[in-house]
């Protein structure tokens, strides 16, 4: 009767450290896991998945990403001395359904010394690809905008972008074509972008974009004076907290019309995703 006393006292004993030692490890790694599916897909490090930040942080150049937020809103304000004017531009982007969104805003005139006036823009944007399933980004976007070919009812442009992340680095790439609505002005345009994650809240890049002339025959194009080609590149910073982020580019700009003329550019962002 005593052995058997002592097994039954000991076997308890023997039980409870196992017991302990599972439950610790199984509180351990609940955390991590919960930590682990918070982090959005693509976002920077630390970013949750409930909260999307914000993924235009360049002048220039369209991300190759939605921010998956129900609003994003962006504006940027600067000088251009090749064009002698401001710019300016203010888009809100609202998502419809599933890889889906429809962007709404204003841009400023780019033809040279024309006085300022914010111009309206409507694009549609969808999801292509994603990163986590095919290696590279991708949105394919259709805008309707008035700041180019004001004179001819607007612009239709139809653009691709492509990106992709490795670790702290960011690359996009953006190609484009558009057609004003009477069919005989025809453009190009091609930006890309660079950009280095330095900490977990401020990035430093480079971005640029290269528009030029495909072919007109409308007879009034050589009296409104349009420019031939226009290049706009600069270094880019960023700094980002949350939902919202602080941008700001610098750099050259060159126009070609019957003259060329390079001058600065700056320019000072803020976006936001709500």
């Amino acid at each position: 009767m005593i052995l058997r006393a002592q097994l039954l006292i000991r076997q308890p004993l023997i039980r409870l450290p196992r017991c302990a030692i599972a439950t610790a490890v199984l509180s351990l790694s609940a955390p991590l896991a919960s930590a682990e599916e918070s982090v959005a897909p693509g976002a920077p490090h630390g970013t949750m998945a409930s909260e999307p930040v914000p993924v235009n942080l360049m002048a220039l150049t369209a991300p190759a990403r939605l921010t998956g937020a129900r609003l994003a809103a962006t504006t940027w304000v600067g000088f251009d001395g090749a064009i002698g004017n401001p710019r300016v531009s203010a888009v809100v982007e609202a998502g419809l359904i599933h890889r889906l969104a429809i962007a709404v805003g204003a841009d400023s005139s780019s033809e040279r010394d024309a006085p300022l006036s914010l111009r309206p823009l409507v694009a549609l944007r969808f999801q292509v690809l994603e990163q986590e399933v095919t290696g590279v980004d991708s949105t394919a976007a259709l805008t309707y905008r008035q700041d180019r070919f004001e004179l001819d009812g607007g612009f239709i442009q139809g653009t691709l972008a492509l990106g992709r992340t490795f670790d702290r680095l960011s690359l996009a790439l953006n190609l484009a074509y558009g057609v004003d609505p009477e069919g005989d002005d025809h453009e190009g345009e091609v930006c890309a972008a660079a950009r280095v994650q330095v900490s977990p809240s401020v990035s430093l890049g480079i971005d640029g974009r290269h528009r030029r002339d495909l072919g007109s025959s409308d007879p009034n194009r050589a009296e409104r004076g349009r420019s031939e080609s226009e290049t706009l590149a600069g270094a880019t910073a960023a700094y980002s907290h949350r939902r919202w982020a602080l941008m700001l580019e610098a750099g050259m700009s060159r126009v070609v019309t019957t003259v060329a003329r390079t001058a600065p550019v700056v320019l000072a962002g803020y976006s936001a995703t709500f």
